[in-house]
């Protein structure tokens, strides 16, 4: 995967201008592929897939300027990283539907999805034929596909609440038009995604795909689905699945040292269920390019100068820790120094991907690009999960806690010199499951702290739930200006999709 540079266009697969229709051009045979002769050999539908996954790159990548990187969506909203600069996600009240972020996001979501769903129908229609020497591929890739558009239907919810679900590839323009999904469809789509591709994806790839999604992958990822939408309706039995799920991930384990999940050497390690595929920047690299065409290839780093103010011209567009967040560890806890920059007062804080040897590029390239892999789904978020879910279907504290613990032991030994006394274990003496709750919630803010938006999306789904309200919650913002209303949980859809869209209807309260 880390090898990958061109990747074609299941959107665009070419076709051919032509100057004139005469007789001496009308029998030409089309220049490249087009999508009548594509998708017939394994090699096509392997780079179909692979292209599927190349979509990711819109989501990490720095983008041309300070405010179009996507991080900020996820990354900002909740109370773990704060910023000077003019971004509505972090103080709420400047959101609307013409948002740049939030438009790109959801442009860019679909594009992934149509292109599974694209590859989906021509493994229906021509998988008898395309999988001849590997009929082992078909399964495999039909798993991966899924999995990707059940991330996607993951984060769509997590950012909208509501987004149109699209099964099927859009062939007719009747169809074009879908409407807005309701309560939890999108993570009711993604689950059953899920539920399929973890039957039909392998147990692992060889070295050469490494980094491709597994069974484990979506185990993992369906449990976590499960674990969000049973705490907005509260069903028992949505924890109880969820806990099935993840007691069927079988050959991954913590890794010995905290840090190495965010090295670049230990990419694709034990703990690793998920991760965006990073790669240095290609020589026809163009970081402008928000479309689906691939006459030059967007951006493969990961982009992570918004916490090292790269390039210099973002000006105050750096994202730093909270105080609330620093202040949640207890003093010598290994995992301080591999998150924060141990010199105070800093606003550049946080060096979790970039701490030490893990910049790529020299730093990091002008842009702050880095072939660092966001790693976007580990055993460790796993592990939490399943203590909440434990909790939450009234199962044993005992266990809940000692799922806790496991990751407060990997903390300890991830001290540089001899292992550490804290964090110590919990221990029950009498606590209630709220309190045991607040403990898990608490542990994941820390282990899990400026990765992937993890804090806003449990602070958001409690809040939806009741548990907490973010009205009156201390985000601790350096922006005087936030001001969170309960309809904030749901992002803005973009404007022009609504006006275009006659069976889609905008959020409330935008």
């Amino acid at each position: 995967m880390k090898n990958i540079r061109n990747i074609i266009s299941l959107l665009i697969i070419t076709g051919v201008a032509f100057l004139s229709c005469d007789d001496s051009t009308i029998e030409l045979d089309p220049i490249g592929d087009t999508e009548a002769g594509f998708f017939q050999t394994e090699e096509q539908m392997t780079q179909a897939v692979l292209g599927t996954y190349q979509k990711l790159t819109f989501f990490y990548t720095f983008r041309g300027g300070p405010n179009n990187f996507l991080q900020a969506i996820w990354q900002l909203p909740g109370d773990d990283l704060t910023t000077e600069a003019n971004h509505p996600h972090e103080f709420f009240s400047g959101l609307n539907g013409n948002n740049g972020q939030l438009n790109a996001f959801y442009r860019f979501s679909y594009q992934l999805i149509a292109r599974a769903n694209t590859l989906m129908q021509k493994i229906e229609e021509n998988g008898s034929i395309a999988y001849e020497n590997q009929p082992e591929l078909m399964d495999y890739h039909r798993g991966e596909v899924l999995f990707l558009r059940a991330w996607m239907y993951f984060k769509l919810w997590n950012t909208y609440g509501t987004a149109p679900l699209v099964r099927e590839r859009i062939v007719a323009l009747e169809n074009a038009f879908p409407p807005n999904s309701q309560g939890t469809e999108l993570l009711d789509q993604a689950i059953l995604d899920l539920e399929e591709a973890a039957q039909i994806l392998p147990e692992a790839w060889g070295d050469a795909n490494k980094g491709r999604v597994t069974r484990n992958s979506a185990l993992g990822l369906r449990g976590k689905a499960l674990v969000f939408r049973g705490t907005v309706t509260g069903s028992s039995a949505d924890f109880t699945s969820a806990i099935q799920d993840f007691d069927a991930i079988s050959g991954v384990s913590l890794t010995s040292n905290y840090g190495d999940n965010f090295n670049t050497a230990m990419e694709n390690n034990e703990e690793s269920l998920f991760e965006f595929q990073a790669n240095n920047q290609a020589g026809i690299n163009n970081v402008f390019l928000d479309n689906d065409s691939f006459a030059v290839v967007g951006d493969i780093g990961a982009y992570y100068g918004h916490f090292v103010r790269r390039p210099t011209w973002v000006g105050n567009t750096v994202y730093s820790a909270t105080s609330t967040l620093m202040d949640e560890f207890e003093p010598g806890d290994p995992r301080i120094n591999y998150i924060f920059d141990p010199e105070p007062g800093l606003v550049t804080n946080v060096v979790k991907y970039i701490k030490d040897g893990n910049w790529t590029n020299n730093p990091g390239g002008a842009n702050g690009s880095s072939r660092n892999n966001p790693r976007i789904l580990r055993y460790a978020d796993i592990l939490l999960l399943k203590a909440e879910a434990t909790v939450r279907s009234g199962g044993n504290l005992s266990e809940a806690v000692a799922l806790l613990n496991q990751i407060r032991e990997r903390a300890r030994m991830s001290a540089e010199n001899e292992m550490s006394a804290v964090p110590s274990d919990y221990t029950l003496t009498g606590e209630t499951e709220s309190t045991v709750l607040e403990w898990i919630f608490k542990e994941r803010r820390m282990e899990l702290a400026c990765e992937e938006g993890h804090r806003w999306y449990d602070l958001r789904r409690r809040h939806l739930a009741g548990e907490i309200d973010l009205k009156t919650w201390d985000f601790d913002s350096k922006r005087i200006d936030l001001e969170f209303e309960d309809f904030h949980v749901n992002f803005p859809l973009p404007e022009i999709e609504v006006i275009e869209n006659e069976n889609m209807n905008q959020n409330a309260g935008y």
